[in-house]
């Protein structure tokens, strides 16, 4: 036991005199994946989360050590439960567009915001006694939505990372596309996601 905790101690210690801060023209990517807690947003109705795993690659480009400009691309789950235990399960690929601006001493934290946007794959309703109906065509095919995350990068090695973060989806489009409800419904999705930041040569 000792052991472990000496080599955990000595790794930790490790990481924390690595610096691997990035630079302005540097370029990276991040495969990732994550845990989505999905739901509905609505003014009448409550729904339940979903939850789901998500997958995907994030691509920055920095102009200076403080700012980057993030984006890639997301296999992105949403959807939400009703109280009745109908589930929509929708399939997105999102595109974010994302300000990212570093912060802390080594510049190992960091917050991004911008806009998002959602193309719809595949849309299913699962219902309660499970039977599975095809929504695709009720669903419009792209959802646009605000963006806003924050994380943390462990340096690993000079050109290699560890990152942990949070990234939220707020959707501006009406999922109701035939307009049959009397309020508008939208998506709302919360990531925490892992993933390792490569600096490209």
């Amino acid at each position: 036991m000792k052991n472990y905790l000496f080599l955990l101690t000595f790794a930790l210690f490790s990481f924390s005199v690595i610096n691997a801060q990035s630079d302005k023209g540097d370029l990276t990517i991040a495969p990732q994946i994550g845990l989505n807690l999905s739901t509905y947003y609505t003014s009448e109705v409550d729904f339940n989360v979903k939850t789901s795993f998500a997958a995907g690659a994030i691509v920055e480009y920095y102009f200076s050590d403080r700012w980057s400009l993030r984006s890639g691309l997301l296999y992105d789950p949403m959807g939400a439960e009703d109280d009745l235990g109908n589930i929509d399960k929708l399939n997105y690929l999102t595109l974010p567009v994302n300000a990212n601006w570093h912060f802390g001493s080594n510049r190992n934290w960091y917050l991004n915001f911008g806009l998002g946007a959602a193309f719809l794959l595949n849309a299913e309703g699962e219902l309660a006694d499970g039977t599975t109906v095809d929504i695709t065509d009720a669903i419009p095919g792209l959802d646009i939505g605000l963006m806003l995350g924050i994380g943390y990068k462990f340096d690993i090695g000079e050109n290699l990372q560890l990152v942990l973060d949070y990234q939220g989806y707020g959707g501006f489009v009406n999922l109701d596309e035939s307009d049959s409800l009397p309020f508008s419904i939208t998506n709302s999705r919360s990531a925490f996601n892992a993933g390792l930041i490569f600096t490209l040569p």
